[in-house]
This record gives C-alpha cells, sequence and structure tokens, in this order.
C-alpha cells in the first residue's frame, strides 16, 4: 500500500504524520495545525501564550482562558492529584530556571533550586470555568508533559473521523488511526533510553492505538559529571526510571498519570498506579536496563537489545 511520511517542528520535537493512501490527505494538514494550536496556547516559551500570561499574572489577577487550555488545566490538575504532586503543572519555576534544551541551559545554585521549588504547589493553581489562576507571585507554570499528548489525542481523533489511515508520532509520542488495508496490527518501536538510533523494543498493538513514551534521555544536561534531565523530582527519595511507555486505548477514560510521572515517581509508583488503571498497560526500564512489562501486553511486546532485561512487572486484576 502507497504511504506519504510528512514531519514538521512542534512542541520543540519533531511531528511526523504516514498517511496511508493513493494521496497525501488534507487531514495531515489539519493535524500539524491542531498541534500548532495547542503550542500557541500552551507554550510557556512564548510570552504570549495563555500559559504564559497565567505565569505572568501569578499573585495578582486571574486569566481568561480559551476551552483547550482550560481542559488542559484540568487534565493537568487531574493527574497531579492523581500522582500526589509527582507530576505538577507548576513546576516551572524549576524548568525554566535551569532551561534544559535551550541555550541558555545553566546549573542554577542551591539557594536557587531551593527558591524555585518553593514556589511549586498544584494546589496553588485554580481552575474556574474559562478563567486560570495562580495563588503566589513567582510561580511558574510549565504543562509540557500533558500538551503534547492532548494534542496528540485530540488530532488523532480528528483524522478519525475523517475515516484517515494514519500514524502520528509526536516526539516518540505515537497515534494509529484506522486499521491497517491488509489487516495486520500496527507494531511501535521504543527508543533505546542509552543508544541512539536504536530500538529497545517494539509492541504490537491489538485493540490500543496510543503508546506514550517519556525518557530521561529526551532532553538533559550533562555537565562535570552532573546529569540532570528535563524532568524534574519534588523528592529524590525515590530512584527515577530511564524510560516509561503507556499503552492504552484513546476511547477509554482519561488516565490519571503520564509518563513524566512514570519517571519521576520511580518504579513503586508505578506498581501502585497501574494496579488503580486495568486499561493502562506498559513497558518500564531501569537504569541498570532492566525492562519490566505489564502482564496484559507481555506476549505483544518484543526486547530486541541483549543488554537489556526482561522481567513481568504486574497482573492486573480485571
Amino acid at each position: 500500500m502507497d504511504y506519504f511520511v510528512t514531519t514538521s517542528d512542534v512542541m520543540g520535537t519533531f511531528l511526523s504524520v504516514t498517511c496511508y493512501g493513493e494521496r497525501v490527505s488534507g487531514q495531515v494538514s489539519a493535524v500539524q495545525e491542531y498541534f500548532r494550536y495547542v503550542e500557541r496556547l500552551c507554550s510557556r516559551f512564548l510570552p504570549d501564550s495563555e500559559i504564559s500570561s497565567i505565569s505572568q499574572k501569578a499573585g495578582q489577577a486571574s486569566v481568561e482562558v480559551s476551552p483547550v487550555v482550560r481542559d488542559i488545566l484540568e487534565e493537568a490538575l487531574f493527574v497531579a492529584k492523581f500522582t500526589k504532586g509527582v507530576f505538577d503543572p507548576t513546576m516551572g519555576a524549576v524548568t525554566s530556571l535551569w532551561d534544559i534544551g535551550c541555550e541558555d541551559v545553566r546549573v542554577p545554585s542551591e539557594a536557587e533550586q531551593k527558591k524555585a521549588f518553593s514556589l511549586v504547589d498544584y494546589h496553588k493553581l485554580t481552575v474556574k470555568g474559562l478563567s486560570a489562576f495562580l495563588q503566589d507571585r513567582g510561580m511558574v507554570l510549565d504543562v509540557g508533559g500533558v500538551a503534547k499528548e492532548f494534542a496528540l489525542r485530540h488530532a488523532a481523533d480528528l483524522a478519525e473521523g475523517a475515516g484517515e489511515t494514519m500514524l502520528i508520532n509526536a516526539g516518540g509520542d505515537v497515534a494509529t488511526v484506522g486499521h491497517k488495508v491488509d489487516g495486520s496490527p500496527w507494531r511501535v518501536g521504543i527508543q533505546h533510553p542509552r543508544k541512539r538510533h536504536t530500538l529497545v523494543a517494539t509492541v504490537t498493538l491489538s485493540d490500543r492505538n496510543m503508546v506514550e513514551t517519556s525518557g530521561d534521555y529526551r532532553r538533559f544536561l550533562l555537565r562535570d559529571g552532573l546529569f540532570q534531565s528535563h524532568i524534574f523530582q519534588k523528592d529524590s527519595s525515590c530512584t527515577p526510571l530511564v524510560s516509561a511507555t503507556l499503552v492504552y486505548n484513546r476511547k477509554e477514560k482519561q488516565i490519571p498519570f503520564n509518563g513524566a510521572a512514570c519517571i519521576a515517581g520511580g518504579l513503586a509508583s508505578v506498581k501502585s498506579w497501574l494496579e488503580l488503571c486495568p486499561a493502562v498497560e506498559g513497558i518500564f526500564i531501569t537504569a541498570d536496563l532492566t525492562v519490566y512489562v505489564t502482564e496484559g501486553i507481555a506476549s505483544l511486546v518484543k526486547v530486541l537489545d541483549s543488554d537489556v532485561r526482561r522481567k513481568a512487572l504486574i497482573l492486573h486484576n480485571r
């Protein structure tokens, strides 16, 4: 079957849309534009975005927001509450202090870090109707952990509603749209967390159409023996994961945790979250390159690299 691949840059990463058919679908442009639309609304790097406006007015006044930003903020708070702050959309004071992945990246002093972390508290973010407010001056929103996945899910739903067959890859997060013409299931590769341009595993999708992967290798600072991922921890007592992949069906009820939370929370937290979310499967890799696979997709996951060890993680009580 003919297919066409269109690649663009969005949200600080790549957006690759593979369209299956005899010609490039106009829906590809719609998918790209939806991502750009969400970026314009939610990027903390754009001073005129709605998210930036909320941060600029922190401790002063509420900001009127669009329905999309309201939905993203409510989703971010939903994840924050479920993970008890392991994921926190007010982490922006910390992430903007380091600016990992940007030209101005630096290692801030301990005093600067302590002050930034004192401004992180999702309880102080209020969303009422189409209004959002940060309670304290200096607080900064960073919804990067939910905005890209939100855009991916909704763009895929738009394409699916148009009857397309498509694979959307947004920086390693993948949504499949429709069914392959030959009847075979979709299969998605998982990036090796320590080897560039190498897959650590593949997962075959049966009745699932979303694969979200987060890793400490996506953006990081390595300087004078210091390694700092773009994903920060409020509680440094747990050992973070180096890669976390969530596999689910986007038609299911919204899942209450994300890849960033898995990286920051570590394996013990992930196990407890999975027990409460039987619709979510996953592949999780620790620093010693042990791969943990949930039982629900154990037969669908193929580990490709001999350097990693595979263990079963959890059997959902369905």
